[in-house]
């Protein structure tokens, strides 16, 4: 999240040296030239802060759901060993992690054989890896969107600007610089928001994909260790 605020700021500051020169050689402040782009600014703005707050909640899920207890295996085992199967069930129940939740099944089903065991636990990692990704789509969609509806955005402010001139058959080329660099405000606005939702929703994937490597080796070497006690 950090390189997040990071990109953002930096953005900003650019923004800000660039419309410093702005058409009328007057100092422009960045929100009042946001401000200028019409309603589009207003509803990438939106989603903007949507996406940040999507984007932090999801980071704090995935913080708390995707710990990897190294001890919990031998806990397990520990108890295993002395027949205190609901004790290591009873340990793995109270980890607040998704690692917690994919070995208590396994050891609920503890009697049967090793495909079904094998199955319950990936079945449970998929619901947990599910639940980490919920609402991911969204930030996806803003990434996606936000460009185009920034050029959108633009192209309607130029066809604007274009009706003018033909209704008043001005040419000034002060009027139609100044309304053309307000304009592409949009363009810019929504590569910027599309752009943020893009590398947060990349960031937490990635968090999610490594972490569900994890939660393999983890089963595996549960499914080994059990695999060791039959024997």
């Amino acid at each position: 999240m950090s390189l997040l605020l990071q990109i953002t700021e930096r953005v900003a500051d650019s923004l800000q040296r660039v419309t410093e020169a702005g058409g009328t050689g007057e100092s422009v402040g960045t929100l009042d030239l946001l401000l200028k782009g019409g309603f589009v600014v207003y509803i990438l703005l939106a989603a903007l802060a949507f996406a940040i707050y999507l984007a932090i909640e999801r980071a704090l899920y995935i913080k708390k759901r995707a710990k990897i207890n190294p001890t919990l295996l031998r806990v397990i085992e520990d108890n295993m060993r002395e027949n205190k199967v609901e004790s290591a069930q009873s340990y793995c129940e109270r980890e607040p992690s998704a690692q917690g939740q994919v070995l208590s099944t396994g050891l609920r089903f503890l009697g049967s054989n090793m495909r079904e065991i094998e199955s319950a636990m990936e079945t449970k990692a998929n619901v947990e890896l599910s639940a980490m990704e919920s609402n991911l789509s969204y930030l996806g969609l803003i990434a996606r969107v936000a460009p185009m509806m920034g050029f959108v955005g633009t192209i309607w402010g130029v066809i604007q600007i274009f009706m003018a001139i033909a209704k008043d058959s001005n040419l000034s080329i002060g009027g139609i610089s100044e309304g053309l660099y307000v304009k592409m405000i949009t363009s810019m606005t929504g590569l910027v928001v599309g752009i943020i939702a893009f590398i947060a929703y990349s960031i937490l994937m990635r968090s999610i994909d490594r972490f569900a490597e994890r939660l393999q080796e983890q089963s595996l070497s549960f499914l080994e260790m059990l695999n060791k006690s039959n024997h």
